[in-house]
């Protein structure tokens, strides 16, 4: 007996194991720097934006809030920051505060996102071509004729996966779209309604996965990556390579992918559309379907009829 308990509690473990990766969500990254690009012989966009620390101590030596749009274009590449910070002068700073001992955890990147890029660099084959960053303590951005195209760019690009991933959300049961939801704990003293932590996941044929997640359960997806697992990087686990938004706290990007988990849970509106199409047709088809399926036996019929008359 003590033999078969133990054999069923190393099945239920390698099933545990087996299933775990596959539910969990590696949310990892590197931010983009155009040295560590794995390849630019192909045109290609990407987009990476971060506003959270993950690992204070880690987190200490990468930007805690900046976003960055990738673009390579006939062996270009062009690289915009929003929120940059430069990494060197960080690292002075950290040095120096430690030294006099008034070193705060994750005060040491200063700037944030605000929709104007800070920083661009542009290389043809890895050779630097231009490079321009607003310097630290300065509080700048660069030309606006640079900022009107990151926003122009980075919106579109957006809204264009966006919108395929609402395509996948129509199309359940081809796209593997999967949905999880599950109550948050609550904190002490809290008696408060139950939130719930909403993510879902879909994959489009040629092998893209889409991603979307609302952490904190207040209904809003704060993060959302589209991935091609194709090889292109830049750097060991780098993070999803086509977009990367995690926990996001711009209102301009929230009202793109605000909505991709409260979708993914109840239907959007293009399947509520195609759902009353399809009651329009039940109108016509259940009144038949009931004539065929409830019979009424001739003698109940007779009498009913006698009762009328």
């Amino acid at each position: 007996m003590f033999k078969n308990i133990t054999k069923r509690v190393a099945l239920i473990l390698t099933v545990i194991m087996i299933v775990a990766p596959a539910i969990s969500k590696d949310l990892s990254y590197k931010i983009i720097t155009l040295d560590d690009v794995s390849r630019y012989d192909e045109d290609r966009l990407a987009y990476q934006q971060v506003e959270n620390i993950i690992d204070p101590e880690e987190h200490q030596t990468q930007d805690t809030s900046i976003s960055a749009l990738l673009i390579i274009k006939d062996k270009r590449m062009y690289l915009f920051k929003d929120g940059y910070d430069d990494p060197k002068i960080v690292e002075q700073n950290r040095i120096i505060r430690q030294m006099e001992n008034r070193l705060i955890m994750n005060t040491l990147w200063e700037r944030e996102i605000d929709g104007k890029p800070d920083f661009i660099r542009i290389t043809d084959r890895r050779q630097e071509v231009q490079r321009k960053e607003i310097p630290f303590g300065v509080q700048e951005n660069l030309d606006e004729r640079y900022s009107d195209f990151f926003n122009t760019t980075r919106n579109s690009f957006i809204q264009r996966h966006v919108d395929i991933f609402k395509g996948l959300m129509v199309n359940r049961k081809d796209s593997e779209l999967k949905v999880e939801r599950r109550p948050i704990p609550k904190k002490l003293n809290y008696d408060g309604p139950t939130k719930y932590f909403t993510s879902v996941v879909g994959k489009t044929k040629d092998g893209m996965i889409y991603y979307a997640q609302d952490a904190d359960g207040d209904g809003i997806a704060e993060t959302f990556t589209v991935h091609l697992p194709d090889g292109f990087h830049w750097g060991y686990k780098s993070g999803p390579n086509i977009i990367f938004i995690y926990q996001n706290k711009q209102e301009n990007i929230a009202e793109l992918i605000g909505e991709l988990t409260k979708f993914a849970f109840e239907g959007t509106p293009e399947e509520e559309k195609i759902i009353k199409k399809q009651f329009d047709q039940l109108d016509i088809e259940i009144p038949r379907l009931m004539d065929d399926l409830i019979q009424m036996d001739l003698e109940t019929k007779l009498i009913l009829d006698e009762v009328k008359e």
